[in-house]
């Protein structure tokens, strides 16, 4: 069974629907559930036409934020697959769509707001993403509030009560070090890959160091291989990186967070149909069944568990 703890599935056309014709390939490819993100920034961030990066252009103007959010939740919630909001929902046979949300710049300083995504049925939110919002600082910018905020850390303790899981990919160390000393329950980073200095990614803003993956990993938490950025690297570069964080981060602590499509001009990863050669290439490279369903699955489904209790 396959898990992809962070996609798109399509952006969402202007019609507010869902490219389908990549959800189509979930069950071919035998993926049982895609974590989908809402992303609530997207009017705000344009790709570099150099750095071919992702980057803010604008301020949000009040309430755009959420309702670019509500906008992508309705697409999901129409794009003809259940939605699954407890781990029970998810079956090998039959897949599934997982609302989450990345960035909090919706919140707008409210936390009740956390409150009716939960209802909504959203299980993961992403602290921040391309623009530094009022929960604490990102990778790609320079910092404004020295790590996690205040509110910040109101917002990861009312995550904790409502069962929402925490993301902390985009964020910066310093506010990951917020996030861990104030979560009760395991926290994700669902997309990124480990720092590789020489290597042909290696000084890429949104891969992570050693302390930064220690944090995830110390709360019982899950590291997603971002592989679909990996274009370049062609498939085979992004096995290598899976194995680096395997490695590095030990079999219970490593996941797919393939973020596909991405948008992105060129990728490996246009959509589900590749998910199977992940698990042949772990098969491959020595790791059991129960290793590979850790990775692929399991792992993921932990942390669910733990937080949803």
């Amino acid at each position: 069974m396959i898990i992809d703890m962070h996609t798109h599935a399509g952006r969402p056309r202007r019609t507010g629907e869902v490219d389908r014709t990549v959800l189509a390939t979930m069950r071919p490819a035998g993926v049982a559930a895609a974590v989908v993100s809402a992303i609530g920034d997207i009017p705000m961030i344009r790709r570099d036409k150099i750095t071919g990066r992702l980057e803010k252009f604008r301020d949000p103007n009040p309430g755009e934020c959420l309702e670019a959010v509500e906008s992508y939740l309705t697409s999901f919630e129409n794009a003809g697959l259940r939605i699954a909001c407890e781990p029970g929902d998810i079956r090998p046979d039959d897949p599934a769509l997982v609302l989450a949300i990345e960035g909090c710049d919706f919140l707008e300083g409210d936390l009740d707001r956390l409150d009716a995504m939960e209802a909504r049925g959203v299980r993961s939110i992403q602290l921040t993403h391309y623009l530094v919002n009022e929960t604490g600082d990102i990778q790609t910018a320079p910092p404004v509030h020295g790590g996690l905020t205040a509110f910040g850390a109101d917002v990861v303790r009312r995550m904790n009560r409502r069962g929402i899981i925490l993301d902390v990919a985009h964020c910066s160390e310093d506010t990951v070090k917020g996030v861990a000393s104030v979560a009760t329950r395991p926290f994700l980073c669902t997309h990124s890959n480990l720092k590789e200095p020489g290597g042909p990614n290696g000084d890429h803003p949104r891969f992570i160091g050693p302390d930064y993956a220690r944090m995830v990993v110390e709360s019982g938490g899950v590291v997603g291989a971002w592989i679909s950025v990996l274009a370049e690297e062609k498939f085979p570069g992004m096995i290598r990186h899976l194995f680096r964080m395997i490695d590095a981060l030990g079999i219970d602590h490593v996941g797919i967070g393939s973020d596909l499509p991405a948008g992105v001009a060129a990728t490996e990863m246009p959509n589900f149909s590749r998910h199977p050669e992940i698990v042949a290439a772990l098969l491959d490279r020595g790791l059991n069944q129960e290793e590979v369903e850790k990775v692929c699955s399991g792992n993921w489904l932990r942390v669910l568990r733990a937080v949803r209790a």
